[in-house]
Parts: structure tokens; C-alpha cells; sequence
């Protein structure tokens, strides 16, 4: 009984804290946590997350202790796998199945791509077309920014896993991200180069981040929306780092 408590244990666990890579908000995480313990008769619980960090402490009906952290290195967003963690999890609640049925499904929510490759790169272009058009930018210059997001779409495949420090890998791509801007400047067609920026720009801008940690110091957890809130502030400094040493170098 107490191993396969200790089973759920870190199943529910291991579920919060893919919900939080994802880009699940901290008080959702704890509530979902939460539901899954007293859905197996775990009723007297303590849960602690933050960005880095998910605690839990939990006693069953027999007075046994349990006790398991879990250690988040990289949070992102991804909103298909984050619904489907959801999913899950309700499911979870509603039908309370063993470990193995649950290990079986989170894997597969794990695995499974909500978007193909093709998909991604689509819409990563269309965003930086649609965005340099938006900001006073010609068709042209729309066409300039769809070529810097498919660009960007290889980085964030090929590189981006491969840097271990995430800001490190920003205002890299952030250089030559402004460095192609400039270069296509310079061509006979009359590309703008500040408007392809832009566009791309609003592909790096972690905008989803900054209203979760908003959110969260609405919600009570102010440490967390703080340290959220300081590495949305750190990216926004990498990203016009980034930019600014092309625009210098180019004289702009």
C-alpha cells in the first residue's frame, strides 16, 4: 500500500510539473495537484511550487507520511500539451485509475506533437509576415519578415536545444535575426529593416510569461510573479541587446 501510494506519489508530481514546463500558472499547478491527492484519499497536504521547485508533503488515512520535490530546469509554453495535461488530469479525478493506466496516458500526452513541424513553421511566418504589415511595413516587407521567422524556426529547432543558457541563446539569435534584417536592407528591393525587426521581434517578446507572473502576484504568490516577472525583464534586455548590436554596427 505505502509503495504504490508512493507510485501515485510521483506520478501526480511528475504531471504538475510538465503542466508547469508548459506554462501552467502556479496556482493552477498546486490545484491540480491538489484535486489528483484527494481523489486517492490524501486529504492532509502541503504543496509548494514555484518556477524552479515543486514540494509536496501528503498523509493518507493510516498516518503515513510522504513526502517528493520535483525540479523544473526550463519552463516554456506550450498550450496543446497543456491542455491535454488537463484533460488528464480531470480524468484522473473522475475515474481513478491505477498507476500504471495513469503512467501509460501522461506518457503519451508526453509524446504526442499538437502541431506538426510544417504546422510550427507556418505559423511562425505567417506571425512574422502578418506583424511587419502591422507595424507600417509593405508587403515586401512582410515577405522579409516571413523569411526571418522560417529562420527563427530552425534556431529554436537546431540550436535552441543545444545552448544551455536560454538568454545566452537569445540575443544570439536575436543578432542574426537584426544582422539578416540589415543585410536584406541593403538590397535593391527597399526592404526596411526596422519594420522585418519588429515582426520578428514579436515572436520572442514573452508576453504569456509576463501575464502569469501578473497573475500569480494577483493570486497570492508573490515571490513566484516576482521571479517571473524579473526573467520576462531579463529576455526583453537580451532580445534588445540582440537588435541593437547589428543596428550599431550598420550605423542605424
Amino acid at each position: 500500500m505505502v509503495e504504490e501510494q508512493r507510485e501515485y506519489l510521483d506520478l501526480f508530481l511528475s504531471l504538475g510539473k510538465a503542466m508547469l514546463e508548459s506554462g501552467a500558472e502556479i496556482f493552477r499547478v498546486e490545484d491540480t495537484i491538489s484535486r489528483l491527492f484527494q481523489a486517492y484519499g490524501m486529504n492532509d497536504l502541503e504543496i509548494f511550487a514555484i518556477r524552479s521547485l515543486i514540494v509536496v508533503s501528503a498523509r493518507d488515512g493510516q498516518g503515513h507520511s510522504y513526502t517528493s520535490t520535483k525540479r523544473i530546469y526550463e519552463v516554456g509554453i506550450h498550450m496543446g500539451r497543456l491542455e491535454e495535461l488537463n484533460q488528464l488530469s480531470r480524468w484522473i479525478c473522475a475515474q481513478r485509475p491505477d498507476a500504471q493506466e495513469i503512467n501509460r496516458r501522461f506518457q503519451a500526452c508526453i509524446r504526442a506533437e499538437s502541431l506538426s513541424a510544417r504546422e510550427s513553421l507556418f505559423g511562425y511566418m505567417l506571425a512574422a509576415f502578418s506583424f511587419s504589415c502591422f507595424f507600417g511595413g509593405r508587403l515586401r516587407d512582410g515577405a522579409g519578415g516571413a523569411f526571418l521567422g522560417l529562420l527563427l524556426f530552425f534556431m529554436d529547432r537546431r540550436l535552441a536545444p543545444k545552448c544551455p543558457q536560454r538568454l545566452v541563446y537569445i540575443v544570439f539569435a536575436s543578432m542574426v535575426l537584426g544582422s539578416f534584417a540589415m543585410l536584406l536592407g541593403c538590397l535593391p528591393l527597399e526592404f526596411q529593416p526596422d519594420k522585418m525587426m519588429i515582426g520578428t521581434i514579436m515572436l520572442l517578446i514573452p508576453g504569456m510569461a509576463f501575464m502569469n507572473s501578473m497573475r500569480d502576484m494577483l493570486s497570492n504568490n508573490e515571490i513566484n510573479g516576482l521571479f517571473s516577472c524579473l526573467d520576462t525583464l531579463l529576455t526583453a534586455g537580451a532580445i534588445a541587446i540582440g537588435f541593437v548590436v547589428p543596428l550599431l554596427i550598420g550605423g542605424a
